[in-house]
């Protein structure tokens, strides 16, 4: 009976589907409480209906970014456990087989990610250019265009990837990047350029201009099309100028010209001064003319030198000396070369002027001839000089071993290394202890007769190794 009265105590379960009040939500879980007994089970079911109590209701459908759902009900507030069905908003394409949210117990809507950005085509390359991808080729990605050094884009430098048709595509057409153009270039008085009228001029082209007679050229003879800021075409450096240049012919008493013979002089021409004997050459040797018709710097003078003034300083050479002299001026000496060095030249010189005459000889290094067996030199000779070459040759059945040609070093050494002719073993023939096939090989008697006794020891030896065998073997055999 008490049962009973604490059954009917108990309001009925609110039915499934529809919105009660939390009191009555409350009083129902709690009073269905009483009948559990376990005090462990009792706490648990006393925290869970708490939450049902507390959390049991989520706001309004969440805005996705991605979705959005397919038929909204009109009310703010939803149950535990209530799903809404989602569809992919334009531009994302469903990766899931589920597109619900659901009200989680914590008054959340639930759901996972179902919806992905669709993606546009990949937009290859850019012929001359560059195409610049920022982040990925997804639904609202930018691409980005530029066109390469000496070509200009025509278009659009930016894309989006945006909605076309229910699908996914470009915003706008690709560019295409056009080399630069330059105009014919200009003309000059008094000169021309290597162009023609029917001429395309274009990034990197370049022209060259020469003037008419008698006229010299200032400046660049020649001139690029280039581009200047990315987009116009523009002729670099500027182009030169033809004038009538002369700059007045120099006198040097006392002086020769060695370069530079006049007798006019334009712009640019030089000309190289030395003195007659017994004169010294004062400043620089060498002047050019210059644009403003003058000469770089003046002219050198010619001084004249005093009587044995430089006769006391002969010149050196290099691994040799002069022999001592023992005049009060020393106008003429001898020289002579260290050891394994040869003199070339003339070994006496004079002094006349302050000037010593003819040039001073060299000593040049000496190697001795080298020593190669079973071969010969293609210069044959007992010594030979600095920087003189041979090469060995071996004789018939020998090959080289090192560098065939070889080269006398300043060192008095050759280098590289003498090289060595040893016996070559050609093609079909084995080693010489066989004998076999080694006829074949040999070039004259004197070899053929060493073979045969060389192929008529190694039978020997064969035939001695045989008895020895047999003999061990018939010691074997034989009992003690």
């Amino acid at each position: 009976m008490c049962a009973h009265k604490r059954q009917a105590m108990c309001p009925p379960r609110p039915p499934s589907g529809t919105h009660h009040r939390k009191r009555e939500m409350a009083t129902w879980a709690f009073c269905n409480l009483r009948r559990v007994s376990d005090p462990i089970l009792f706490q648990m079911t006393l925290v869970a209906a708490l939450l049902v109590t507390v959390h049991g209701k989520c706001g309004p459908p969440p805005n996705l970014s991605f979705a959005s759902p397919i038929s909204a009900p009109n009310q703010t507030e939803f149950r535990t456990g209530y799903s809404l069905s989602y569809t992919c908003r334009p531009g994302y394409s469903k990766t899931s087989s589920s597109s619900q949210v659901s009200c989680a117990y914590t008054g959340k809507w639930n759901f996972d990610v179902f919806c992905v950005k669709k993606r546009c085509s990949n937009p290859g390359d850019l012929p001359n250019g560059r195409v610049e991808i920022k982040t990925d080729l997804a639904f609202g990605s930018q691409i980005e265009f530029s066109c390469s050094e000496g070509f200009v884009l025509k278009g659009p430098t930016t894309s989006y990837c945006e909605i076309q048709d229910k699908r996914v595509a470009w915003s706008n057409p690709f560019p295409v990047c056009l080399i630069v153009k330059c105009e014919p270039p200009p003309d000059i008085s008094n000169g021309k350029h290597s162009g023609s009228d029917e001429d395309l001029f274009t990034y990197g082209s370049s022209v060259t201009y020469t003037c008419d007679p008698n006229f010299s050229l200032i400046g660049n003879a020649s001139i690029s099309c280039t581009v200047e800021n990315k987009t116009v075409g523009v002729w670099s450096p500027s182009p030169p100028t033809c004038e009538n240049i002369n700059c007045p012919a120099p006198v040097v008493p006392h002086g020769i010209i060695i370069s530079g013979f006049g007798p006019t002089y334009s712009y640019k021409d030089s000309i190289v001064f030395g003195c007659q004997k017994g004169f010294n050459l004062k400043g620089s040797s060498s002047i050019h003319c210059e644009a403003n018709k003058k000469w770089n710097t003046s002219p050198p003078i010619c001084e004249p030198m005093s009587h044995h003034q430089n006769c006391n300083f002969p010149p050196t050479i290099a691994h040799g000396h002069h022999k001592p002299s023992f005049h009060l001026y020393k106008t003429e000496i001898v020289y002579e070369c260290d050891v394994g060095y040869q003199l070339v030249g003339e070994a006496k010189l004079s002094c006349s002027y302050s000037q010593w005459s003819p040039e001073p000889p060299q000593c040049k290094a000496t190697c001795r001839k080298p020593e190669i067996k079973n071969g010969t030199l293609s210069v044959n000779k007992y010594q030979y000089l600095e920087m003189e070459s041979i090469t060995v040759h071996c004789d018939s059945g020998f090959k080289v071993v090192g560098s065939q040609m070889i080269t006398c070093s300043e060192d008095t050494a050759w280098h590289p290394a003498v090289p060595k002719c040893e016996w070559e073993f050609q093609e079909g023939c084995n080693q010489v202890y066989t004998g076999k096939k080694l006829l074949q090989c040999l070039p004259n008697p004197a070899d053929v007769k060493m073979a045969l006794e060389i192929s008529k020891l190694s039978l020997e030896i064969e035939l001695l190794e045989l008895q020895l065998n047999k003999e061990r073997q018939t010691s074997i055999e034989t009992p003690p």
